[in-house]
């Protein structure tokens, strides 16, 4: 290629500029006749002309020759990455006068800048400066896009976010993997009162849930909100990964047995999704097994291992009234009186209709249960031995414990 004009050359470098980084590679490698990688302070590319590369933060490993070193805006190296060993000549890209990555302009053979056009070294000291200017701008789009990190997790975790891509970019600012499975974990201070010190223990609560995370090696995903601290935690189908997710909220509960909030703190598991736009259905299922969790006494509530309860909480409340009185309404009126029959069956349930099981607990001979089991079965005109009777007074039961009746 023969010489150009260097205000033609700038005119079309500021055009291929709005393509990012990888339209200023595409660009100069097109004046140069040359294949051209950008890459970060790392080594990292983070552009390139080149197919196999772009995109990809692949890892490039500098041999510089003998008399050149980094300190130098030009230097001469050979470069090796995906297994390959080329000669290159490198441009350093300065920022605020610190290194921010360099141009490297891959080389046919060890004559270097032989092979290149006359003006060369002018056409990529100004790439160069286009390029600072880009870091400079993406830096400052991501110092920005920090700030609303809360946003972007309310917003997730509200389902607010419809597009895939949309949150894999904005998970990419925080380097989030959101392709990967996750399940949402929610860690929330009982008996909260805004307006008193416990305003404060919110932040013990987050930093320790967040050490946590950083010491099993996993990028801390939190959103803290009102009493509650939420986790975004990576989750595999393997064994070994679900294991450590129990073991991960043991250790939370331990560590917060040594702060001020000792035991005030229960947690919620929702159920794992593989697509992030999904998220919050974990979310708002992890709250459910919160609060089932407090109701029921379960020291970690998942979602996944609830059934009629989830069902039964987010019911109609008084169509569930109608259900429960429906079944269960002749023995209440009936046992007002101080008689023990509904706790009788309340522990006959709970003991899965088991004879044995329900005298022990209640210290009765068994022919005194056979006898309230008949007097029961009379008033509620049902015999206790159908699948169907025992279902309707096992969802009765629980109406009456999840909602306090």
């Amino acid at each position: 290629m023969g010489n150009v004009m260097i205000p033609e050359f700038a005119q079309e470098m500021l055009a291929a500029a709005e393509n990012g980084l990888n339209g200023i590679a595409i660009k100069l490698s097109q004046f140069l006749e040359h294949p051209i990688i950008i890459t970060d302070p790392l080594h990292n590319c983070i552009a390139s002309s080149l197919e196999n590369l772009e995109n990809h933060q692949t890892e490039i490993v500098i041999h510089l020759h003998l008399d050149q070193d980094f300190e130098q805006l030009f230097f001469h190296c050979v470069l090796a990455y995906n297994g390959d060993f080329k000669e290159a000549l490198g441009h350093r890209i300065i920022v605020n006068n610190l290194n921010q990555g360099c141009i490297f302009t891959l080389l046919e053979s060890a004559d270097g800048e032989k092979n290149l056009m006359d003006g060369y070294e002018s056409l990529i000291h100004y790439a160069a400066s286009l390029c600072s200017l880009q870091i400079k701008k993406d830096k400052e789009i991501k110092q920005e896009r920090y700030r609303f990190k809360n946003a972007f997790l309310f917003d997730l975790l509200y389902g607010n976010f419809k597009k895939k891509e949309d949150i894999l970019s904005y998970g990419n600012i925080w380097n989030w993997n959101l392709l990967e499975p996750h399940v949402v974990l929610v860690f929330a201070i009982k008996d909260f009162n805004y307006f008193s010190s416990d305003r404060q223990l919110i932040q013990t609560l987050l930093y320790t849930v967040e050490q946590g995370l950083t010491q099993n090696r996993i990028e801390p995903i939190t959103f803290s909100k009102q009493n509650e601290v939420v986790v975004i935690f990576p989750k595999k189908t393997d064994t070994r990964n679900q294991q450590k997710e129990t073991e991960f909220i043991t250790y939370i509960m331990n560590q917060l047995k040594k702060t001020e909030l000792q035991d005030r703190v229960a947690c919620g598991i929702g159920k794992t999704y593989e697509n992030p736009e999904e998220l919050f259905r974990s979310y708002q299922e992890a709250k459910v097994a919160f609060e089932l969790g407090q109701l029921l006494e379960v020291d970690m509530p998942s979602f996944a291992n609830m059934g009629l309860e989830t069902i039964l909480y987010k019911h109609d409340l008084q169509a569930l009234k109608e259900f429960y009185y429906y079944v269960l309404g002749d023995l209440l009126e009936y046992d007002e009186n101080g008689g023990e029959l509904m706790y009788t069956l309340e522990n006959l349930a709970k003991y899965q209709f088991d004879l044995k099981q329900t005298s022990e607990a209640l210290f009765l001979h068994r022919n005194t249960l056979r006898y309230r089991i008949k007097k029961i079965e009379e008033i509620l005109n049902i015999k206790m031995d159908d699948l169907n009777n025992r279902l309707n007074i096992i969802a009765a039961l629980k109406i009456k414990q999840l909602h306090k009746l």
